[in-house]
């Protein structure tokens, strides 16, 4: 399950072009559209939390005269593990919820001949966090009245805002101590080629001191 996406042959592999685009708002509810060429790689990377559930819905469009869907889609975590990968898709959808914080990327892969007609419209959208709950689902599922739902709406949005608070501090504290550490580093490092200079320079003057001196110079 954790193979890499596959190539169309070493002709396919040269001309495919990996394009990485870091998405905003893959999170809408009108979802992101485009079209795919042959043998062609697009991918898209969300920063998303640890703990967070990730859902996406896909759909790839053809023409009547067009039988086949080589259109390969493969998501995969900031350790570059798939999560979730199926070739030939017309339509789809994923779910998961993320165990580590990072960049998820999502790739499509047109598959097909280097022609024209193998070219397909892709449309696909990505939700997580609180975007990803279905909360006309759960009110009907939990017997909730508009209110309560519109409560439990707002309870996952502040439990949202102080999580991402508590990462944003996490984040700031890794980087604290990183600068921190290059800055003993540095330091140790500037100590270390003070004494090396140091103890050249007084080496040198005691050589040349002593060579003087045998040549009865001084």
């Amino acid at each position: 399950a954790n193979r890499k996406m596959r190539g169309s042959g070493e002709a396919g592999m040269a001309l495919r072009v990996l394009v990485l685009v870091a998405v905003v708002g893959l999170r809408g509810a009108e979802g992101l559209g485009f079209d795919l060429l042959s043998s062609r790689v697009k991918c898209f990377s969300e920063e998303i939390s640890g703990n967070t559930l990730v859902v996406g819905t896909y759909e790839v469009a053809a023409s009547s005269s067009q039988q086949s869907m080589p259109i390969e889609i493969q998501v995969t975590d900031p350790l570059e593990k798939v999560l979730h990968s199926k070739e030939d898709i017309s339509q789809g959808s994923f779910a998961f919820t993320t165990t580590i914080a990072g960049d998820y990327i999502l790739c499509f892969h047109n598959k097909g001949l280097t022609s024209i007609q193998d070219q397909r419209h892709v449309k696909f959208t990505m939700k997580h966090g609180i975007d990803a709950k279905d909360y006309s689902q759960i009110m009907n599922s939990d017997h909730l009245t508009p209110l309560q739902t519109h409560i439990v709406k707002v309870r996952d949005q502040l439990t949202s805002i102080y999580d991402e608070m508590v990462d944003q501090k996490h984040r700031e504290t890794q980087l604290r101590d990183l600068a921190e550490a290059m800055c003993e580093r540095v330091v140790a490092f500037a100590v270390f080629t003070i004494l090396v200079l140091t103890g050249t320079g007084a080496w040198q003057a005691h050589y040349l001191h002593n060579y003087f001196r045998r040549k009865k110079i001084i």
